[in-house]
């Protein structure tokens, strides 16, 4: 019997003839295209250093040219991530971060050498990039990449926890002994940057590990092979590539890349606190993805030469402007422009349908055989009563501070059902709506505090810019594919935090001046923090009712089709683009609403409260929730938010919302919600067989749940189980 080496190579040497050399990055170098590029580049530096008011100094490019590389091992990762599986690796930075963390504690507590803590922690990313890929990914291996997507999320998160956990746990051992960087002691001098042996090493690695990675996709079979894989995994998989193992392969090449990275550009930029190794996610990632878009996912040459560009407009742009704001919003461009000129290649590329998804599921009313009841109605009416009592009664015995974190999770809660909306009935996936209730609530400051309006005046205001805003973004979004346009919002996350919300770049947008909660219609107080827990309550109460309101409607229920099946609602004569434009829309409206009512909360605008990993979180309380169910998106909120507040700080929360993603993709595909539906149904069903009456609906249930345990096609009831009762007793009320 052959060993896995020998099927890889046996496998590898037809497939390195007819893909040949010359396919592993797009092409070999062209001497004419590098003399060109190089005379490009130094025409445009001339042109910066002209134009810029600052200039463009060598030293700053070659800053940015060195941090650009050293950031391009992450982009590889996301390009090889993408290459082998189709997913986007949301995880990339992450995984890096937590062996860069280990590495660094063995080297400054234990004073062990630094070359042998850098091996420690390169081993130790390859161990996590293999287990994550063997042990959670492979769970997903039949579902839609989306959903892998959305996975590498959750992993991103129990990772990022794990990077913040690792120190404070150690921290009990003793002070740190000095500082994590290089053992050279070599500098040198271009104005203005001083380059120290920390530059030096990154320059002789970075090069020397791409240099193996080209040997290796070129020369070796287990290379050869996982291109094979890349071009067509179905096809290697009969030629007996083992394309499960070479996974594997990959995301433990992913680790030692995403690790030496942070590796890297953790002494460059110095090593102030571990928090300067695992707080750069969002910033990152999206640094990363940008020049992964640029290189159509795919070009590995190009994704490292549009890295190290982004890496020099990133220090020019901080040597200019002093803040990264105008780079990000240069990021935003350049995506949207990449993925709209190559959308036909990317959607071709990429499973989108997010209405495959089994967590977007219609949640299905008490059965009318049984609503008839007395005892089904009473219940019903009793739990509903139950319910509001105990959010009325919530701060009667929570302190004021609780109270004020109570308010913020019933505001997060409406972002939620905006969410539902875009995602889970539309279907687009999102992770920039905290730019949406960052729009809702400066608009609502700067109405309040600079132009004295009326509390729900502004709050209307706030909610139509949002939604404009939201409009605007969705007129593009209509030509990029799912996964994609999550990179987009993320994108308009980031540049909003660091470009729309700075006052110094909109200082008549951004409200400096504190606002007071004025009493509503002159009567009602609104003043202390259980006075305002009372209007955001009825607000989401509200938004409740509209959103199940638009849900039965003519309209709510085309969009869920044009989401289910797109050509069969166009041949009804109903136009998708508008309903797709109405959801953001609409969307964006509650979203800004949410940021509005939260403006009046906090009484003072700071960009902080809406930065981009908020976004990661109102998604996946989405997610846990249950994208097909309003409630199930209230009971998310209340999950991610509220193991924030209960749990230890410093990365638990992290942990337990990336955990709950994964239990909710492994286990609960319809999440909190469908649990909570579930118990119902059982409670029903039981109630049933104790009455007499035949249920259709919930004995299918049964049927598809044993169906989807057993991974097998549904079994039908044994005949004696669903004989009908005689009809007296079927229809006798108790």
């Amino acid at each position: 019997m052959q060993s896995l080496r020998d099927r890889v190579t046996n496998v590898a040497a037809p497939v390195r003839e007819r893909l040949g050399a010359s396919r592993l990055e797009g092409g070999g170098l062209n001497p004419v295209r590098v003399g060109a590029g190089i005379v490009i580049g130094l025409a445009a530096w001339g042109f910066l250093d002209l134009v810029l008011p600052h200039g463009a100094p060598l030293g700053i490019i070659v800053q940015g040219a060195v941090l650009g590389a050293v950031n391009a091992l992450v982009t590889l990762a996301v390009v090889l991530v993408y290459r082998a599986n189709r997913i986007i690796n949301f995880a990339a930075a992450d995984i890096g971060a937590v062996a860069a963390v280990l590495a660094i504690e063995l080297h400054i507590k234990t004073n062990m050498n630094y070359f042998l803590s850098v091996a420690v922690g390169l081993v130790a990313a390859a161990a996590i990039g293999g287990a994550v890929e063997y042990f959670i990914l492979r769970r997903f291996a039949r579902a839609p990449r989306l959903i892998v997507a959305v996975a590498t999320i959750g992993i991103a998160q129990i990772l990022n926890g794990a990077s913040i956990i690792i120190p404070i746990k150690w921290s009990s051992s003793g002070p740190n002994n000095g500082t994590f960087t290089t053992p050279f002691n070599v500098h040198f001098t271009i104005w203005p940057v001083r380059f120290d042996g920390n530059y030096v090493v990154a320059l002789i690695v970075v090069p020397v590990v791409l240099l193996g990675l080209v040997w290796f996709f070129r020369y070796t079979a287990y290379g050869v092979s996982i291109r094979a894989s890349a071009d067509n995994g179905d096809r290697a998989m009969l030629l007996g590539v083992p394309v499960r193992r070479l996974s594997t392969v990959v995301w433990t090449m992913t680790g030692v890349l995403s690790a030496l990275a942070a590796l890297l550009r953790t002494p460059i930029l110095g090593f102030a606190s571990f928090s300067s190794v695992s707080s750069s996610g969002p910033e990152l990632l999206l640094f990363t993805l940008t020049a992964a878009v640029i290189a159509g996912m795919t070009n590995m040459p190009t994704a490292v030469l549009a890295t190290v560009l982004l890496g020099v407009a990133d220090q020019l742009g901080a040597w200019t402007f002093r803040n990264a704001g105008p780079v990000d919003l240069m990021l935003l461009v350049i995506i949207l422009v990449a993925l709209i000129a190559r959308r036909d290649r990317l959607s071709r590329a990429v499973e989108t349908g997010i209405s495959t998804w089994q967590l977007i599921k219609p949640v299905r009313p008490v059965p009318p055989e049984l609503n008839k009841f007395w005892q089904i109605r009473l219940s019903s009416s009793a739990v509903r009563i139950a319910v509001l009592a105990f959010a009325l009664t919530l701060p009667l015995w929570m302190s004021p501070a609780h109270t004020q974190l109570a308010s913020v999770i019933l505001l997060y809660a409406i972002v939620a059902a905006s969410l539902a909306i875009l995602t889970g009935w539309a279907g687009h996936i999102s992770l920039g709506h905290i730019a949406f209730m960052g729009i809702g609530a400066a608009t609502t400051g700067i109405l309040i505090a600079n132009h004295g309006w009326d509390m729900f005046a502004a709050l209307g205001a706030g909610a139509a810019v949002a939604a404009v805003c939201a409009l605007i973004l969705g007129v593009p979004a209509l030509r990029i594919s799912g996964p994609f346009l999550a990179v987009v919002t993320l994108a308009l996350a980031v540049t909003s935090q660091n470009y729309f919300f700075v006052q110094k770049f909109f200082p008549w947008f951004i409200p400096q001046n504190e606002i007071s909660r004025l009493p509503v219609f002159g009567r009602v107080a609104i003043g202390s923090d259980r006075e305002y827990y009372i209007v955001c309550l009825v607000a989401l109460a509200v938004v409740l009712a509209g959103a199940r309101s638009l849900r039965n409607s003519h309209a709510g229920r085309a969009m869920v089709a044009a989401n289910d099946n797109p050509l069969a609602t166009r041949s009804f004569a109903i136009n998708t683009t508008r309903l797709h434009l109405m959801a953001f829309a609409i969307s964006g409206l509650l979203a800004g609403l949410a940021g509005g009512f939260f403006m009046v909360l906090e009484q003072t605008f700071s960009a902080g409260s809406f930065g981009a990993q908020q976004g990661f979180n109102f998604f996946l309380m989405v997610v846990i929730g249950g994208l097909g169910s309003l409630p199930g998106a209230v009971l998310g909120a209340v999950y991610v938010y509220g193991v924030q507040y209960l749990l230890p700080s410093g990365g638990w929360a992290f942990l337990a919302t990336g955990a709950g993603v994964l239990v909710v993709l492994m286990f609960f595909p319809g999440g909190i919600g469908e649990l909570v539906y579930r118990g119902r149904d059982f409670i029903l069903r039981r109630f049933a067989d104790r009455k007499g009456v035949i249920v259709p609906s919930l004995v299918a249930d049964m049927a598809e749940t044993a169906s989807s345990d057993d991974d097998a096609p549904p079994v039908m009831p044994e005949p004696e189980l669903i004989k009908a009762k005689p009809k007296a007793t079927a229809g006798r009320s108790s």
